[in-house]
């Protein structure tokens, strides 16, 4: 139900139609279960196919965002029976989610379509989430609460559920529940209290900047501030958790920059500044292997490994290959200090079979001719009369019945 809301909300009946049109959306019916169930069944099942459109239907279908947005209007008005409501509201529909994800999430294991070792992207994208999912969930919470108290802005409600997703990070919760590595849930589940939190305190400073009831009420009433600030502090503590997974997503990214440039600059060099391997023929260069393991837990260098088809047994000596390596190392340098990296060469032995030498003092003309022999048409033997050939040839042809 969409309110318009032209006159202040000091008038009374005002904040009663408020009050009667968020209560409707704060209950627990029939409604709001089944289509949670629908919700849960699209999600999961678009999660284990890994189909980003599907998951994209479950968002909308969702009815989470409702309840919600009652949860702003409770707080702000200092109505704790509304407030409560609304999060037992919310906790069915996450207890509905998870039980039914965690029982096909069993299911799909059971039929090996769900493997820890190669996870569908949509699964792993929740895994891991950052700073970037709480802005996210800051600006859609604003706009879903906008969207509830000014009606030109209702269309962007499909919008605002498909931009903070609450059920599929339930979903990946109850999903990896029912597997081996319990420990993976624990991504989902902070993905989920930082939508959860977003929406909130969005949606608050919203209706707080908009309509000055709602900052009389957040400014005279300790009810008002006190779930605002436990929802700040919460948010604080999820923030902090996100910051650590986007400092960790940013060096992987960074790194696998990195990683690019410097192979690709290795391989250049190796192909076209090297006498070794460049412009040898007894060594020929096949293939290039990085192996960029993690400093902290390995406490190893990075290493490359240079393939190579070698005529000579010696080729490349030790000698080349440190060198190579030393001169690598001095060119990276001055872009990525403190970065040194181990070479390797693995040496594929090719030696080239012949067959005996032959005497290159031939007669040409001796071949020739003995070529031209062989070629000319077979004649009749000198010491066979002419005539008696011929009556053989006769005699062959008239043996036939017919002749």
């Amino acid at each position: 139900m969409v309110v318009d809301q032209q006159s202040l909300l000091e008038d009374k009946d005002r904040l009663e139609e408020l009050h009667r049109s968020y209560d409707g959306e704060a209950r627990l019916n029939e409604s709001f279960i089944v289509l949670t169930v629908g919700a849960s069944l699209i999600a999961s099942l678009g999660l284990v196919a890994d189909n980003n459109a599907v998951i994209i239907g479950a968002m909308v279908v969702a009815p989470w965002i409702l309840p919600l947005r009652v949860a702003v209007f409770a707080i702000l008005i200092g109505q704790a029976r509304l407030l409560s409501r609304s999060l037992i509201t919310l906790v069915a529909g996450a207890g509905i989610t998870l039980i039914l994800s965690m029982g096909l999430g069993l299911i799909a294991r059971s039929q090996g379509l769900l493997v820890v070792e190669a996870l569908p992207e949509q699964i792993i994208a929740r895994l891991e989430p950052n700073t970037f999912d709480l802005g996210i969930a800051l600006a859609a919470g604003a706009i879903a609460t906008y969207a509830k108290v000014n009606p030109g802005a209702v269309s962007s409600m499909a919008g605002t559920a498909i931009a903070v997703a609450l059920v599929p990070p339930v979903c990946v919760m109850g999903l990896m529940l029912s597997g081996p590595n319990i420990s993976n849930a624990q991504g989902p589940a902070l993905l989920y209290a930082a939508n959860l939190l977003g929406i909130l305190i969005g949606g608050i400073t919203v209706l707080a900047i908009r309509e000055p009831y709602f900052r009389d009420k957040l400014r005279r009433r300790r009810r008002s501030r006190l779930p605002v600030l436990l929802a700040l502090g919460l948010a604080v503590l999820v923030g902090q958790k996100l910051y650590g997974r986007y400092e960790q997503y940013r060096y992987r990214l960074n790194r696998e920059v990195a990683q690019k440039q410097i192979e690709s600059e290795i391989r250049y060099y190796l192909k076209n500044e090297t006498l070794t391997f460049g412009a040898n023929d007894a060594v020929e260069l096949e293939k290039v292997v990085f192996d960029w393991p993690d400093y902290w837990e390995q406490n190893q260098a990075p290493s490359f490994l240079v393939v190579v088809r070698s005529l000579d047994p010696k080729l490349p000596s030790y000698k080349q290959v440190q060198n190579i390596q030393d001169t690598i190392n001095s060119r990276l340098s001055g872009q990525f200090p403190g970065l040194e990296l181990q070479m390797q060469v693995q040496r594929i032995n090719v030696s080239v079979v012949e067959g005996n030498e032959v005497d290159l003092e031939v007669d040409l003309e001796q071949i020739f001719n003995e070529a031209d022999t062989s070629q000319a048409p077979p004649q009749a033997l000198e010491d066979e009369p002419k005539d008696q050939a011929e009556d053989s040839a006769v005699a062959e042809i008239c043996s036939e019945p017919d002749c």
